[in-house]
């Protein structure tokens, strides 16, 4: 009987929605994929992350193109052989607005830093400095 409880709780937990993104990010993602794949495709929920990366209480967000399948079967435009485009929108009233575009791929964000991966796979971290990231 557990046993069928954990396997209802792991398929309901797999079948949720993706969480919910504001309507600017919503906005940005949209645009990202039109200008990434050239029409429609969908974005891994992995690939869109929306935090506080300022440290002013403001959600921001990265918007990472490796995560793009295009309906035509490809990947973004913006995708070479090992990384991808990598965007870094910041908060502004209630706006989001570019700071920073560079290339990467498995981003992640922890400890209020950026991690990602550049050519061939040296590891990088990317952090607010007050201005800009660096």
């Amino acid at each position: 009987m557990s046993r069928v409880i954990i396997l209802a709780v792991a398929l309901a937990m797999l079948s949720a929605p993706a969480a919910a993104r504001s309507k600017a990010a919503e906005y940005l993602v949209a645009e990202q994929i039109a200008e990434g794949c050239g029409g429609p495709g969908q974005i891994d929920p992995g690939a869109v992350i929306e935090r506080d990366l300022t440290g002013d209480g403001k959600a921001d967000l990265i918007i990472s193109h490796e995560g793009m399948n295009c309906g035509n079967g490809k990947r973004s435009s913006f995708c070479g052989a090992q990384v991808c485009s990598v965007l870094i929108y910041i908060r502004r009233e209630a706006l989001l607005v570019l700071a920073r575009e560079m290339l990467g791929a498995g981003v992640t964000v922890s400890g209020g830093a950026i991690h990602m991966s550049a050519h061939g796979g040296k590891q990088g971290t990317i952090k607010w400095n007050g201005r800009e990231f660096r």
